[in-house]
């Protein structure tokens, strides 16, 4: 199955040194609104995903694999619909942000033994915030601080 992930500089140089990546995270115990557990994937083209994953993902890489490996689960998450907001104006407090249900691939592990790299771009990197920065950016506004 070809699939995507956005990712960090630093797992994908440990996927192409072959090393077995591990991530056991249950994303709805971090307050995300999925059912995925440790690393996630789509099939979406990443031109549109990049819209409603950026400030969620780790944006250095986007690497396209051919998935062959056991263990990839289905799973679902609710991200924010790009295609019903208007993107162009600035989000106002309070204000609801429609949502859509969006089809995921989970695995707890997986390397160069489960997968082939078919693409990789960095076309993404430093263009979209990173979930750390978003994080703090999120702390400071409801803390009421001006961000």
């Amino acid at each position: 199955m070809r699939l995507h992930r956005f990712m960090s500089d630093a797992e994908y140089q440990a996927l192409l040194r072959g090393e077995i990546l591990e991530n056991d995270t249950v994303h709805q115990e971090n307050g995300a609104r999925s059912t995925s557990v440790g690393f996630c994937f789509f099939g979406e083209d990443p031109d549109k995903a990049i819209h409603w994953l950026s400030g969620l993902v780790d944006t250095d890489w986007c690497v396209t694999v051919e998935y062959d490996g056991p263990r990839l689960r289905l799973a679902h998450g609710l991200y924010s619909d790009t295609e019903r907001r208007d993107l162009s104006r600035p989000m106002v407090a309070g204000e609801a942000v429609p949502m859509v249900k969006r089809v995921e691939f989970c695995v707890t592990r997986y390397s160069l033994l489960d997968t082939t790299v078919i693409k990789a771009t960095d076309k993404y990197k430093g263009k979209y915030l990173a979930p750390k920065v978003v994080q703090g950016l999120v702390e400071k506004y409801l803390a009421g601080r001006s961000v």
